[in-house]
């Protein structure tokens, strides 16, 4: 009343590093001309709600061939406050026994200072993709005289992985070359094909048959 110069400020207890929760809004009146012994005062607290960051943590996908070791797996951490000592790891349930095909990876958020009760948590995982290996088949070099029938063609196979060899190769090898019995002496390409081996891209190299 009367113009009296009676203000209010307003504090609460709460920081930027308070946990989630509820905090008391405290009115203070300010009189500094002592007009308060007039008034009939009633002062109510207000709430100041501290409620959940956004967190959010994804996990980059990545690739790698079969048989090979995982590579470094990481993400991206977005919203910490405080410099809250939360930080993410990422785990993979792929081996370089696994076969190809698409693996989840799996982020896990570590929280030694336990804050993470003060965030709201979206999680994404990634994808490691398991690509063939690259297997190379060689014709394996063959000769015979002039005149005679084409010998059997084989093939030799490198690029194993994870201890595996020809054993896993499946399907009738087809192995062809231009000469024929009446060829003159000379060298003729040996070409191979036609196999299958599963986790493996085959490619195949000819070879040289020698009519002597």
């Amino acid at each position: 009343q009367n113009g009296d110069n009676i203000s209010a400020v307003y504090g609460t207890e709460a920081q930027t590093n308070s946990p989630v929760g509820s905090y008391a809004i405290v009115p203070t009146l300010v009189d500094p001309e002592g007009k308060l012994g007039n008034y009939s005062v009633s002062t109510s607290n207000g709430t100041l709600s501290v409620t959940a960051a956004r967190l959010t943590v994804v996990a980059h996908n990545t690739n790698r061939t079969y048989g090979a070791a995982n590579p470094v797996l990481s993400g991206t951490l977005t919203g910490i406050q405080n410099a809250d000592n939360i930080t993410a790891t990422y785990s993979t349930t792929a081996t370089p026994g696994s076969s190809v095909g698409s693996y989840p990876i799996v982020p896990t958020l570590v929280d030694p200072s336990g804050k993470l009760s003060n965030y709201s948590i979206t999680s994404s995982n990634g994808t490691l993709s398991v690509t063939a290996a690259l297997l190379v088949g060689t014709a394996d070099p063959k000769s015979r005289f002039y005149g005679a029938a084409n010998p059997p063609f084989t093939v030799t196979y490198s690029g194993f992985v994870n201890g595996q060899d020809a054993s896993v190769v499946a399907g009738t090898l087809n192995g062809s070359t231009p000469a024929t019995t009446n060829s003159p002496v000379g060298a003729y390409p040996i070409y191979v094909g036609g196999q299958t081996a599963p986790n493996y891209t085959l490619q195949y190299l000819e070879e040289t048959l020698t009519v002597l």
